[in-house]
């Protein structure tokens, strides 16, 4: 285990490959009492016991000081955590921290089931160690528990912890264990994953997505009411994240081959492909498809794979998104409309990290069009993203207003504040501005394509910041559309769905007028279509 064979650029997983090699029976038997893994089993301690003193420190610092930390920074500091420790021995153990993590890695083959037990039992007892201490610490305070139960229902808290799990380890599996991904910022994208998690479900469930989270401050404190449901949900929120991440991860062999070898899921896991383009990704016409290959192209396993990333990207960015809202209403404006902001930007940041290079990221009908509009998408392909799109959509509204039955009042899609036209202009201009970034760090080869989802989510973050209590600063028909149909609320619908479009149209033709070329002015406007000349970089 000692030596990563997967990629260097792995942060949360380390992989020990099952190739034959000279090693003996014994040899292989006392690989647990090697040194190298003894330190995995360090790094797993110490990594746990810094994510649970810390972020369950927030907590109990937070009760005992009138709540000067606040819910939000609460988020931000599990969030932190679990990014600087990701970078800190993410190289060593794999930085699971999480047995829910490490379950599911071994059920995809992607860690040895005989180191499991070890690394639950270091990871329990890291959690257990830091509770102590913090019990300790505050023994003045014991009446304030920092584990997790449940504020609503049992049934309630079991469905949110499997979603907001199973969200998490798909984002795991995406940017961690995929070639393709930015392995550099692997850390990143899933400490934001558990912030936003922790920002919009903590106020509901407590947002463990962890085992040994909420079973350390369990065993200290001596308090096992709805334990069951922290034990039982992440883990199969984990395993079910994992699984789906491999249906959609790319391969290149016909699906006739993938099920002959009756291995779908390990030969989906092959991958052999890089492509540095995180929210853009093109299909070319070649001149060597028959009309036959071209007909069926929608019906090949990669293009259903990214047809499959879409709903469920646009699936978790609207169940955060939505849900962040849903829960300020429902719980006193816990979660702050600047907490609000930083959930719909965390996302989009995460998700285009996920799943960009799989589908091009869109999880948005305008994008997709105004890619389409300047020839940087198939327009063949454009129904099927755009009904991808909204299904997720409507499938995320639909789940939040399941969990969320008894305030079915609360609607959380988007309205005019003020008039219709003001609406109108300010959403216009904010996609406008959103496609124009995005046609800027995505589609031009001189931007850092690595830091495209960091750009992007930004822009979405202080679009919502500013321009949300006016218009909703939607951005997206998905967004709006998905959230009116399950609430049949159609009032001003017209707004999200003409003004994004418009602006992202727009924003991407203007970005393409000043994109850089090298061709003379006569030479672009001879072809007679101007736009179609300055795409070409």
């Amino acid at each position: 285990m000692a030596e990563n064979h997967e990629s260097s650029r792995n942060h949360v997983v380390s992989v020990e490959d099952g190739k034959p090699s000279s090693k003996t029976n014994q040899e292989s038997s006392s690989a647990v009492l090697s040194v190298p893994f003894m330190q995995k089993v360090i790094a797993e301690v110490l990594g746990t016991y810094f994510l649970i003193f810390a972020g369950c420190g927030a907590v109990i610092v937070n009760f005992n000081t009138d709540k000067t930390v606040s819910s939000p920074a609460v988020a931000i500091v599990w969030g932190l955590v679990v990014m600087v420790l990701n970078n800190s021995v993410g190289h060593i153990s794999g930085a699971h921290f999480n047995p829910a993590a490490t379950i599911a890695f071994a059920a995809t083959k992607r860690f040895p089931w005989k180191q499991v037990l070890p690394y639950i039992a270091a990871q329990v007892f890291g959690s257990i160690l830091a509770s102590g201490t913090l019990r300790l610490i505050f023994n003045h305070h014991e009446d304030h528990f920092v584990g997790t139960s449940p504020s609503g229902t049992q049934l309630q808290s079991f469905v949110i912890e499997f979603i907001i799990t199973f969200y998490l380890m798909f984002v795991v599996s995406g940017v961690a264990t995929d070639n393709r991904a930015t392995g550099e910022l692997a850390g990143l994208a899933v400490g934001s994953t558990i912030l936003l998690n922790v920002m919009f479900a903590g106020p509901v469930t407590g947002a463990s997505m962890n085992p040994a989270r909420s079973l350390g401050p369990a065993i200290v404190w001596s308090q096992y009411k709805g334990l069951w449901i922290y034990l039982v949900s992440p883990i199969l929120g984990a395993l079910c994240g994992a699984l789906v991440y491999n249906v959609i991860r790319f391969t290149d062999k016909p699906l006739h081959e993938l099920i002959k070898t009756s291995t779908f899921l390990k030969a989906m896991a092959k991958n052999h492909a890089t492509n540095g383009n995180h929210v853009l990704n093109v299909e070319h016409d070649s001149p060597s498809k028959t009309n036959q290959e071209s007909s069926s192209s929608f019906l090949c396993v990669p293009f259903m794979q990214k047809v499959i990333a879409e709903v469920l990207g646009t699936y978790f960015l609207i169940f955060a998104g939505c849900g962040a809202v849903v829960v300020n209403l429902n719980t006193d404006k816990t979660v702050s409309f600047p907490g609000i902001a930083i959930v719909w930007g965390l996302v989009v940041m995460v998700m285009i990290y996920s799943v960009g290079h799989i589908s091009g990221a869109h999880f948005n009908p305008a994008v997709t069009i105004a890619f389409a509009a300047t020839k940087r998408f198939p327009w063949k392909q454009v129904p099927p993203y755009v009904f991808a799109q909204v299904l997720g959509s409507t499938l995320a509204s639909g789940t939040l207003r399941l969990i969320f039955n008894n305030h079915q009042d609360h609607f959380a899609g988007t309205s005019p504040n003020k008039t219709p036209l003001q609406s109108f202009v300010i959403e216009f201009i904010i996609t406008f501005y959103l496609m124009f970034v995005v046609s800027g760090v995505a589609t031009d080869n001189r931007a850092i394509g690595e830091l495209a989802g960091l750009a992007v989510g930004s822009t979405v973050l202080l679009n919502v910041m500013f321009a949300g209590p006016i218009s909703g600063a939607s951005m997206n028909p998905a967004r709006s559309l998905g959230p009116a149909i399950v609430s049949s609320h159609y009032k001003n619908l017209w707004i999200y769905l003409v003004a994004p479009t418009l602006g992202a149209v727009c924003g991407a033709l203007v970005y393409n007028v000043i994109r850089f070329t090298d061709k003379p002015l006569r030479e672009l406007t001879k072809s007679g279509s101007f736009l179609k000349g300055a795409v070409r970089t």
